[in-house]
């Protein structure tokens, strides 16, 4: 196992300040508009019988529940490839960003003022963190990277804002469960890229921790090429945004 400097997370270091850009608000639930079907041209001379109206359509219950913001305690992401379970630890907001602690059943809580406590609604982004290492494949968060980078292609770029990045699909629709002392937070990833560690500060989008009801999650770049694991110069970021939530 290498030293903490070489294992850390270190993404956001260029970046001076947090330039709040873009408020991201979960859509309410509507009422379904029903368009009436034009009359149909009867040649009959007396009326047909009515038609009895139909049943009014059940609208299932709001998942989403007020849950006070509180300090994350645990922490779960889930889908078809693999589930982390870890316990979440707070880190204050030093750049460069390095998870301490136990790591492999540990991730970290990025403290105020970078993101926010979870909970709903939020006024901002939750930022977790976690370790990701070629040498150590028992680090908390490999298994998402190792998938995320199954897919990177280096030399295919797009970008944002001019920074190049790479997007990834396979951890789309995975869940994230935060567990706090006032209720249970699940997000669902909408979004996941890999981006170098240079300039992941430099994308815009990570750096929105204004946008609300929103998590993180960031670890490093790991890839397993025939069973062998490289680390590589990048940082591994999914979106994902709240689906559903319980009060304590």
């Amino acid at each position: 196992m290498g030293s903490r400097t070489r294992r850390a997370v270190p993404v956001l270091a260029a970046v001076a300040a947090v330039a709040a850009i873009l408020a991201w608000m979960l859509p309410g639930t509507g009422t379904r508009r029903h368009t009436a079907a034009p009359p149909a041209i009867r040649t009959a001379t007396t009326a047909p019988p009515a038609t009895p109206s139909p049943a009014p359509t059940t609208v299932a219950a709001d998942p989403i529940a007020a849950v006070t913001a509180a300090v994350p305690t645990s922490f779960v992401m889930q889908g078809p490839a693999f589930t982390t379970e870890a316990s979440v630890c707070a880190m204050p907001y030093v750049r460069p960003l390095d998870p301490p602690g136990e790591q492999h059943h540990t991730v970290c809580w990025v403290q105020h003022p970078f993101g926010v406590e979870p909970g709903y609604p939020s006024t901002g982004t939750s930022y977790l963190l976690g370790h990701a290492w070629a040498h150590d494949r028992d680090e908390v968060l490999n298994p998402m990277s190792e998938l995320a980078m199954s897919q990177v292609d280096l030399a295919a770029p797009s970008y944002e804002g001019g920074v190049p990045i790479f997007p990834v699909t396979a951890l789309d629709g995975y869940t994230v469960t935060l567990t706090t002392a006032t209720g249970r937070l699940t997000y669902r990833v909408t979004r996941a890229f890999a981006v170098s560690k240079a300039r992941a500060g430099d994308v815009t989008s990570v750096m929105a921790d204004t946008t609300p009801d929103r998590v993180v999650i960031i670890t490093c770049g790991v890839r397993d090429t025939g069973g062998v694991l490289t680390d590589v110069e990048v940082n591994v970021i999914a979106y994902a945004t709240l689906v559903a939530s319980v009060p304590a």
